[in-house]
């Protein structure tokens, strides 16, 4: 199961890196050759971090539940928790969902996450043998 981030997101990062793409082509057009700085590079190197954004969440997506762990996908900071180590599952006071297992918290931001997921999310949750906090 996948817990998805919401498609508005995922696409506002593609449409801003292909913006930053068209901005730079633009820029290179109509202005001469000896007025380009270096810090108008800055427009190519945005639009591979934007575009780069959108592939790795449109890839892996938020959240991944196997048969024997929960995943937390980020590029840097990703967690892992064994859902035999799975020990609650709560709201916190930001409104955020808190898995703690095994020494670990993964925090999901409902506002970023696509809804339906989240709900099925909740119900798998609820066939657990967790103690559940949520409001």
């Amino acid at each position: 199961m996948k817990l998805l981030y919401k498609k508005r997101r995922l696409y506002l990062n593609l449409a801003i890196g292909i913006v930053w793409i068209i901005l730079f082509i633009l820029k290179l057009l109509y202005t001469e050759p000896h007025n380009i700085w270096l810090l108008d590079y800055y427009m190519p190197v945005l639009s591979v971090l934007y575009l780069g954004q959108f592939l790795y969440q449109y890839h892996y997506q938020y959240l991944i539940v196997t048969d024997t762990e929960i995943i937390r996908n980020h590029l840097f900071f990703g967690k892992k928790i064994p859902l035999k180590s799975v020990e609650r599952f709560y709201t916190n006071n930001l409104g955020d969902y808190v898995i703690e297992g095994a020494g670990k918290k993964i925090k999901i931001n409902p506002i970023i996450v696509n809804q339906k997921s989240l709900q099925e999310f909740k119900g798998f949750t609820r066939t657990l043998s967790i103690a559940t906090e949520i409001h």
